[in-house]
Order: C-alpha cells, then structure tokens, then sequence
C-alpha cells in the first residue's frame, strides 16, 4: 500500500504537540560581547536542564521543538528549531572523507609473489621485552635498548592527562557609512543683501555663509584659528581651505584566550577533570582612545563521587571602559563634528586662553574637548559567579541539583565639564550598581519504558531572589529585591517503532509563577505541544513529514537590573537634547501585574535524506497587561499600560552538502521572516504614549496602530492629499502631530553558504530586509544649520515652484527662492519650519542588503597532531547597501533598545577585518 498520508495531517496538527524527549539541540551560543565563549550556561527553561559551552562557544542540550532557552543570565532568549538524535549531532561534528585507495608492498606481494629475501624484517633478529610489564592492555612507550633490543612499557590503568587550547585575534575597525555633509559654505549667514561669515566667537550656528574659495587668512593673531580671521581675497595672507573635523579612526583591538584541562584517566575512563580559562580582551572604538578592556578567568571541576556526578565552576571577569553612552556622550561627540563648519578646526586646540573649550560656537562642543577626562577609565565592572551541580540517574529516576550565586558591580562616572553647551558650570554624577543574584534548579524526573512508547514525568522548581542596590551621587539611592519561584509539572509521551511509519509525541504541563513584587501570583500556566512524524513517505527512504504545534502560558515581570533612565529622553525637545542627564530611576518594581503570554504556534517540517528539509512556520504571541514606564511628576514609574499581539510567520530552508566528496563540499542555508506587533488595548488615559524618542517626534503607545510607530510634524493636505501651499509659497505645515513612519519590515530574508576545500572552510552570511521606514532626524538638522550636502546643492534654486494649491483650491504659482540673501537667514527652505523642519519629510525607506560576516579559515596538521592549529580571516559588515540617507538603519537611537526608526544622530555601525590563530596541545 502507497504511504500517501496527505489527508492525516488536517487530523494530528491538533493532537501532538512535543519533540522527541530523547533528542537534542546544538548550536554556538554568544556572550555579551557576541564573542564565543567557554563555560557559557546555557539554561532549557521547559526542563531545566543545563549544559556548559567549549572553548569555541559550542554546547548540545537536551531539548524539544519550541523549548526556551537562556543563557547570558537571561539576557539572551532563544525558542528551540531543529533538535535531533544525539548520533546524527555527534556525525555532523566530524568531518567525513572518502576511503582513499591504499597501495601497500603487502598487497603488492599478495597479487604477485616476490623473490626471497634474506634481508627483509621477517629474517630480523630484532626482539621485543616486556619484563618489567608483563601484564599491560594498552601501550605507553616503545623504548629502543639496543642494537637489536626494544622494551614495551604498559599504560597505568590511572594516569594524568594535560591539554588546552590558545587562540589569539586581532580586529581592525572602522566606521560604517555617515551622512553626506557639505565642504564649500563657511560659518555665517545673510545680512544686508550679502553673505557673511561670522566667526565663531559671535555664537553663529549656522553655515549658510559666503562660498570658502571668495576666502582668505589675514594672518593676524587669532585664538579660534592660528592662521587668522577670514577676510575677502584683496587682504589675504593665504587661501582658506575647508577643515577636516571628522572624529572617526581606523582602530585595531585585540583578544588571546588560554584554556587548559587536566583530566585523571583510569581504563580510558575520565575520573575527574579540571578546566582554567584565561582571557584578555582589548575592543577599540572608532573614535580614537575610546577603549574597553576585559580580563576575564574560569575554571570548572568535574568529577563523579558514589555514582552522583558533580560540577563545580567558578567565573571572575573584569571590564574597564573609558566611557560609554550611558548619557548620549558618543552621539554629542559626533552630532557635534557633523555639525562643525568647515572654516573651523576642532582639532588645532581645546581651550582657550580663559581655560573654557574652544568651540565653533557657545552653544556648541568641541568633540576633542568632550573626550579629554581626568580618570582613564569612566566604568567598571566586576563579577563573580560561582555554581555547582549534582546530578544521579539510576532506575529510569533522575535528579539534578544546580546551585549558582552571581555578584557584579558596576560603576558610571559621567562628567560634564565647565563650559560644557548645557552645562556650563559642569556636572558630575557616579552611579553605582551592585547586583546579587542566586538561582537554585532543582529537576527530578523519572522515564517509563514500554514496548515503543516512552512516558516521562518531570517536576522542576525554580528560585530565583535577586538584589540589586543602585546609588546616584546627585540622586537618592534605589533598592529593589525579589524572590520569584517556578514549578514546573511535565508529561511526555513519544511513540517511535522503526517499523513503523509513524511517530509521535505529546508534552502536557503546567506551572505555577510566584513572586513577592508581583500584584498576583499565577498558578494556571498550561502548556502542551507536540509534533507527529511520518517517515519514508510515498516509499522514499530518509523522507519525513512532520507536523508541529504548540500553545504555551507564561509570566513574567520586568528584570529588575535593567535601567529605565533612558526614558528621561522624552522630557526634551529634539533641539535640548543636548540637556539631556539621566538620573532618575525606576521607584519601585513592587505590586504590578504580571506580564503574561499566550502563544500559540503550527508549522510543519519536511526533511529529504538528511540532507535538505523545509521547515515552516506560523506564531501568535498576545502580550497583556506589558509594562512601560512614564514620568508622575519627576518620579519615574512603571505600570501596566497595554495589551499587543506580535504574529507572523517563518520559513526556513537548509541542503546540507549540495556538493560532497572527500576534498570539496558546498551547503546553504535560507530564512524568510515575517512579522507586525499591534497594539491591541492601552489603559485609560495612557493613549498615545510616548515610549521613547523627544517630546517632538517619538515612538508612540497607541490602540490599534503597530507597537512603536513613529509620530511626528506633518504637512497640511486637502481632502485629495494634496499639499495646501501657504501665503508665501511654501507647504503649509499642520497643527499637531501624527504617525509618520511604521519601522516594520514587510519581511527579513538571511542567508548563508559553507564551503569547504581540503583544509579551507569559507562561510559566508548575508541578509535582505524590505520595507519599513526610519525618521532621519540628522539629516533634517544638518538641513537646519546649512550642513547638509543636499543644502549646499540647491541653496541657490531660484524661482522654484511647490506642487500644491492654495487655501482656496486654485493650484500654486507662486516662485519661491530657497536662499535669498535679501531675506532673513530663518526664512529659507531649511529654517523656516523650526529645529527639525517637518517631520514627514524626512521619513526614508529602511531597506537594506548587507554581508554580514564572510570567514575563511584553514586547519593544519603540525607533527603527529591532526588539525591542531587552525588560522581564520574574517570581515563583518563589509558590505551594506541601504535605501536611506542616514547611518546603518540597524542602529539604535542613543543606542537604546527597542527604539529603531528614530535616528538622531545616530552612531555609524562598525566595519571589521580581523584574523583570528588558534593552537590545540
């Protein structure tokens, strides 16, 4: 009978939901840094399992499709995809060659016989001795005694075992692509009919000045230039050139990591293993001596002790920075060297003769005056962690006992200095943060066998208290602490019979969230999710069709080492920010609701010979009563604001060895995404939030619209959408604010290929995103102050006419000149509608195609070692093309969170060439 099973799925999409308890999923995961790492923890929330990374970041952990996994203190969250039988994983893992053909003198003899010699090994008077170990299984060392004497010693049935690795980069950055900013108008604007130019101790911003080649140096002394004031050509000593005031540098950073393992052997058995990892991490910015250094140590016991297994780990990493972004420092660096008129130097001083900075303006900052600090290092951090694990099986029982305690504290100096623009008298703050954090996993489970199916029953209590203690020297102090525990109830069925057509499996549960900051606890948190598999369909052997679903519950409540200070942003209008200081913490975690999740998800999987499967599928995840924070009066406070359902779809395509044999093999991998979060419900009197961003243009919080639509200043149109054109000649620009751009992507396609060659392995990953939109506030400023390139280029249009009608109808007529000198600098194009002109016309497509990595890497052998040192090269962002004006639309606005489609000044994103040697002993 055909195996045609097309009409069964349509039945046991709603009946199975769960992977096969005995597979696994692996996978490299990230640090913080998003740098490989040893001794990661990598955490199955679903089951509680663990399982500890290698030196190159690389674990296999117990898990089923749609299990939840955390590691980095769950600061990465990744939903399982893809689990196998642990042989298919381990097979991967080694590199498969064809038998080669092997012509030996043996076989040679064997198809035709040779003469007799009496000279050949078997009339060999050479000898073997084992007298001093007469009873061995194994060779240690064949030692040469004689002329014609050799001695066997015998391998210890105990023995000590040394081995490591090292592995030492070096990456050379630099910046991504910026804004186009003009070289040829000077500091200055239009007075009586002429462009002038007006030096920077006046306070002049803008640079709507005379064109720099009518320009000279008198040559005169001169604090804010060596070579003088500009005059016209008939008094000048020299010609005046433009100034190159970018602040960005080709910097290279560097990283070398020691790992070594000592591990007691008795019978080819490990007894006990003890692993050291040390490590030192230098990352360079792109602005020059703005560094971060790490120094990291770990080590990690292991051994088994009256049949229970124990793990012992110990990690301390320390992390000096000169600065970071805390308060915006790097984007004011740069919104400043963007915004400097090229008739100014930033870099010939810092200060003037009175000890202030010297800038190209009072409301202005020198970047170079921005870096200069007194402290080499504004952060630090330290932490420690310490963990420790039992484990015994016997019976089809398990239980695993997992302890861990982690302490960190963390140091900000943020400083302003004297004559800062906004802070003229300076501002210092030190924020001090000290984090404790102990977990306990306690997991028991016990598996009943039974003919082809497998029962397993699993009960998993998780505690968690966390303290953390945060101090402002221009502040109060904040403590915030909570105890939360998890029980989590697991039933799992599978059923596999080889000969059988058909699997299956189902994972029922529940759990119970309990917590003393939540308003209630949760003790109704179902979950059951399946799948079900028929293989060698239609007599194919090697291809299956699977079906998966599940529908899982979960709560939460916001993590409570996260700073919310950020948000103070939205007390400032895009032209103060440059007053923004944030100071203000959260008041309280206590007596809010749970953030629960309801998410449900299908999909199907169908894999062609082990080689090449689809996979797709559809997700619903309704987020209520999620968590914002807002400002009641000057307190900073959270509340549970709003109800959201993020939905769409996934496809994923992998064929493993397109190309095999046993020197070259090809295989790719593509991924198609699709997603839109809308706000569902938003509390009373919370409509139209704003959620980050200025008070003038931000991302807003409201009912029916996507989660984090951007609003801003638009233009009046009539009922036809037609611009109404003012009295003047100009758009008119309307009251009020509305949504402008939508940042959601119609989808994101990734892709990645691997090659290999003999000892070459080339991997290369690149992505597609379409759609969305991004507000280019930067780009609207340089406009503002006569910066921008595309100002430079039309600022003489005359007689230019708008596309529009008046407000009476009639179609516009009137000429407008986009930069009259007869007329006020704040009347042209630019200025006329304030700081950031209107919005809506600086709304840009976000699309991009980018290669995000490309490595060669090539393993040698060196002596009687096999592939011990490996060699890569490797470059990041190498290539970005991108429908915008602005920086990387990846990037976020003062590097915040969830806050893409704003860019304000945003930083550039990195480009990265880098080698990477590694040495196995």
């Amino acid at each position: 009978m055909k195996k045609l099973y097309l009409l069964l799925p349509l039945l046991a999409v709603h009946f199975a939901f769960a992977q096969n308890s005995q597979r696994y999923y692996s996978g490299t995961f990230l640090n913080e840094k998003k740098k490989p790492q040893n001794f990661l923890k990598i955490f199955n929330k679903n089951t509680g399992v663990h399982e500890l990374t290698d030196e190159r970041g690389f674990a296999i952990i117990a898990a089923k499709e749609y299990d939840t996994l955390v590691w980095n203190n769950g600061k990465n969250i990744q939903v399982v995809h893809g689990v196998y039988e642990l042989k298919y994983i381990l097979e991967r893992q080694i590199k498969k060659e064809s038998v080669k053909n092997i012509n030996s003198k043996d076989y040679e003899n064997q198809i035709e016989p040779s003469e007799v010699d009496d000279f050949s090994i078997q009339k060999s008077y050479d000898s073997l001795r084992k007298n001093s170990d007469r009873n061995f299984s194994s060779v240690r060392k064949l030692k040469y005694k004689s002329d014609s004497l050799y001695k066997i010693k015998n391998q210890p049935r105990k023995y000590l075992v040394f081995n490591g690795s090292f592995s030492t980069s070096l990456d050379i950055k630099n910046r991504n692509r910026i804004p186009h900013t003009q070289s040829r108008y000077v500091q200055g604007r239009s007075e009586n009919g002429f462009l002038v130019w007006k030096g920077p101790e006046t306070g002049e911003m803008f640079s709507f000045g005379p064109d720099i080649s009518t320009l000279g140096f008198n040559g005169q002394p001169y604090e804010y230039d060596f070579n003088g004031q500009l005059v016209g050509l008939s008094n000048v000593i020299s010609l005046a050139t433009a100034y190159n005031n970018n602040i960005f540098k080709t910097t290279a950073g560097y990283s070398n990591q020691l790992n070594m393992n000592a591990i007691i052997k008795s019978d080819g058995n490990e007894d006990a293993r003890l692993s050291v990892n040390i490590g030192q991490r230098k990352d360079q910015m792109y602005f020059e001596d703005q560094f971060d250094v790490v120094n990291s140590f770990k080590a990690k016991f292991s051994t088994k002790i009256l049949n229970f297994n124990i793990n012992a780990g110990f990690n301390y990493e320390e992390n000096k920075a000169t600065n970071t972004n805390r308060i915006g420092l790097f984007n004011r660096a740069y919104q400043n060297s963007l915004l400097t008129p090229i008739s100014f130097s930033n870099q010939q001083n810092t200060y003037l003769n009175n000890g202030l900075q010297r800038s190209y303006s009072v409301n202005a900052d020198n970047p170079d005056f921005l870096f200069k600090q007194e402290n080499k290092y504004n952060y630090y951090e330290n932490v420690r962690q310490l963990n420790f694990d039992v484990s015994r099986h016997w019976n089809g029982f398990k239980l695993n006992v997992s302890q861990a305690y982690d302490n960190q504290d963390i140091m900000h100096r943020d400083v302003y200095k004297p004559s800062t623009n906004g802070f003229i008298n300076g501002l210092y703050n030190r924020r001090d943060q000290k984090n404790e954090f102990y977990n306990s996993n306690i997991l028991a489970s016990y598996e009943l066998h039974g003919g082809d199916l497998t029962n397993k029953f699993s009960l998993n209590h998780i505690l968690n208290n966390r303290k953390v203690n945060i101090n402002h020297s221009l502040d109060k102090n904040y403590f915030y602490q909570r105890t939360s525990q998890d029980y989590i109830f697991n039933y799992n069925l599978d059923f596999e019979n080889y000969n059988n057509d058909i699997e299956f499996g189902v994972n029922l549960g529940n759990s119970f969230y309990t917590s003393n900051t939540s308003l209630k606890n949760n003790f109704w948190l179902p979950k059951a999710n399946g799948y079900f598999t028929f293989t060698d369909i239609f007599n194919w052997n090697n291809t299956d069709f699977q079906l998966v679903g599940a529908y899982t519950q979960l709560s939460a409540e916001p993590e409570i080492a996260k700073s919310y200070s950020s948000y103070a942003t939205t007390q400032f209008s895009a032209q103060n920010s440059h007053l923004y200081f944030p100071l203000k913490e959260v008041e309280t975690f206590n007596n809010l609701s749970n953030i629960n999740i309801k998410e449900w998800k299908t999909g199907f999987k169908f894999i062609v010979n082990y080689k090449m499967n689809l996979t797709a599928e559809y997700f619903n995840r309704r987020t209520s009563d999620d968590v914002f924070p807002v400002f009641e009066g000057q307190n900073l406070v959270l509340k549970n604001l709003a109800d959201h359902t993020y939905k769409g779809y996934e496809v994923n395509f992998n064929y493993d060895r397109i190309i095999s044999n046993y020197q070259f093999s090809l295989s790719s991998k593509a991924s198609f995404f699709k997603y839109r979060d809308v706000v569902d419900r938003v509390k009373s009197g919370y409509n139209n939030l704003m959620i980050s961003g200025f008070n003038d243009v931000y991302k807003i919080l409201s009912e029916g619209q996507v989660l984090g639509a951007v609003m801003g200043i638009y233009y009046e149109r009539n009922s036809e959408g037609k611009l109404i054109i003012d009295d003047l000649g100009y758009p008119l620009k309307a009251k009020g604010l509305k949504i402008i751009a939508d940042p959601t992507p119609d989808f994101v396609m990734k892709f990645s290929h691997n090659i290999t060659y003999k000892m070459f392995a080339l991997d290369v990953n690149w992505e597609w995103k379409k759609g969305g939109q991004i507000w280019n506030g930067t780009q609207a400023v340089l406009d503002y102050y006569g910066r921008s390139q595309s100002s430079a280029e039309d600022r003489n249009i005359k007689n230019y006419v708008f596309q529009g009608v008046n407000s009476n109808g009639n179609i516009n007529q009137i000429p407008v000149d986009f930069y009259n000198p007869n007329q006020t600098v704040g009347e042209n194009r630019w200025t006329r509608y304030g700081f950031l002109g209107v919005s809506e016309n600086y709304v840009e497509k976000a699309d991009y195609i980018r290669i995000n990595d490309i490595t060669l890497s090539a393993y040698f052998d060196v002596g009687n070692f096999r592939r011990v040192l490996g060699v890569s090269f490797y470059i990041n962002n190498i290539f970005l093309w991108q429908a915008n004006n602005g920086v990387d639309s990846d990037q976020n606005f003062y590097d915040f969170d969830n806050s893409r489609g704003l860019d304000f000044f945003n930083l550039p994103s990195f480009k990265t060439f880098g080698c990477t040697v590694s040495f196995k002993f």
